[in-house]
């Protein structure tokens, strides 16, 4: 019989009781990924983009709404650079702050305006998935496409909504803190919904996935990049597979997002649950070193494809 603390990993232990304290709790920082880089996050939203017209033949989808848009509404402001019409960027705890807004907003503007070349892993080696091809999108966005886009008048608008993202009169930017509950967005208004290395860090996977079905229209898109990775929690990449519920508790302690540790497979079972028709489904992989021996009871039945499956990608339609 196994004792409760027998091979225990006893430094994330305690480290995690620690930030069960309310006084260290309000200590520690929140971080909230690269977000803050404008070109990071045209980078981010080019592959999106070039993942959807694969599939919706090119088509801007007009209502946009992003999980999870971290530092800055940078990914989100540069949809509404490529044309779209609203984006509704849904966070569960407010990280942005109007000056690095306003500062994404104006260098996006420029990479626009230049119709730059898609930043590369050269410039950001984690960024997924990796592209074969970097060159400005012309055929999706058109010169007259970014006329009307960049035009001074919609700039203006749109700049002057980031002094206020959270006000129920703008046109282009709807803030939405915490943004759980299906009351948020009006039903069936979503074109496409995308997150990026997000979903893992949401506990309440299955509930976050009925809302997301309760805002897209029929006909809908969505796009997600799903990181099944430890993040820093083991040192073995896949090393959160072997931790009972009870030792992870503890392990993750007061951090505000930790991992949910759901595999790749269960993803695949939640967005067809949803009414959602996989068109495209991809993923990376890395060797898995660990033997079923090793795995918490929980995951015991893991598939060897979930083992060694690091990121998966996704896009799927919501039916007519």
């Amino acid at each position: 019989m196994r004792l409760p603390f027998q091979g225990a990993r006893l430094k994330p232990i305690i480290v995690g009781t620690m930030k069960y304290s309310p006084f260290i709790t309000r200590m520690l920082p929140i971080a909230a990924g690269g977000t803050a880089s404008a070109r990071y996050c045209y980078a981010v939203w080019m592959r999106h983009l070039l993942l959807l017209a694969k599939f919706n033949g090119g088509k801007i989808p007009a209502q946009v709404a992003e999980i999870g848009p971290g530092d800055s509404l940078g990914v989100g402001l540069a949809a509404l650079l490529s044309g779209v019409q609203s984006y509704f960027a849904l966070e569960a705890i407010e990280y942005w702050n109007t000056e690095r807004n306003l500062k994404v907003f104006d260098e996006l503007v420029t990479l626009f305006q230049k119709k730059e070349a898609i930043p590369g892993n050269g410039e950001f080696p984690l960024l997924k998935p990796v592209l074969e091809d970097h060159s400005f999108p012309h055929n999706i966005l058109t010169d007259q496409l970014l006329k009307e886009a960049l035009s001074p008048e919609r700039l203006q608008m749109i700049r002057k909504e980031l002094q206020s993202p959270t006000s129920h009169r703008n046109e282009f930017i709807q803030y939405k803190v915490p943004w759980h509950g299906e009351d948020v967005i009006v039903p069936y208004a979503i074109d496409f919904i995308f997150s990026h290395v997000v979903l893992q860090h949401i506990d309440e996977i299955e509930e976050a996935a009925v809302t997301m079905d309760h805002w897209l229209k029929p006909g809908g898109f969505v796009s997600h990049i799903i990181d099944y990775r430890s993040l820093g929690y083991t040192k073995a990449w896949n090393g959160h597979w072997t931790i009972p519920d009870w030792e992870w508790k503890i392990m993750v302690g007061g951090r505000k997002f930790s991992v949910n540790r759901n595999p790749h497979s269960y993803y695949i079972d939640l967005f067809k649950k949803n009414q959602l028709k996989l068109l495209y489904v991809s993923k990376d992989t890395l060797p898995n070193d660990l033997s079923r021996n090793n795995l918490a009871q929980k995951f015991r039945n893991i598939s060897d494809d979930d083992l060694s499956t690091t990121v998966g990608y996704f896009v799927g339609q919501k039916s007519q």
